[in-house]
């Protein structure tokens, strides 16, 4: 686990222990989305494709989806430090300790 996570959890269990809501702090915009619509068209392209690679269409897809993954896995620690930085500012932010007293 990265600083930066391991920081925001520390503050996240000063934020319980005060009993203070979690639920604002842990809905924050996602940094990174992976969308693999599985359509009629997207399957009539993954058909071709392995048509063209002469490959079985499962195989195929599990080999997309397998890279996707890899990409995905590639930029996790820096997705996770952005979005503990977002969290850490969402805790540190004026308007939500004002929006919280009132």
């Amino acid at each position: 686990m990265n600083d930066t996570l391991h920081d925001f959890i520390a503050q996240l269990e000063r934020h319980q222990a005060e009993g203070r809501d979690l639920g604002q702090l842990l809905s924050v915009d996602p940094v990174r989305q992976l969308v693999l619509p599985l359509n009629h068209q997207s399957c009539s392209q993954l058909r071709a494709m392995a048509q063209v690679f002469q490959c079985d269409e499962a195989l195929l897809a599990s080999a997309i989806l397998a890279g996707a993954l890899r990409h995905m896995q590639q930029h996790l620690d820096a997705d996770l430090a952005a979005l503990a930085r977002q969290a850490r500012e969402a805790l540190d932010s004026p308007c939500q300790a004002a929006s919280e007293a009132i």
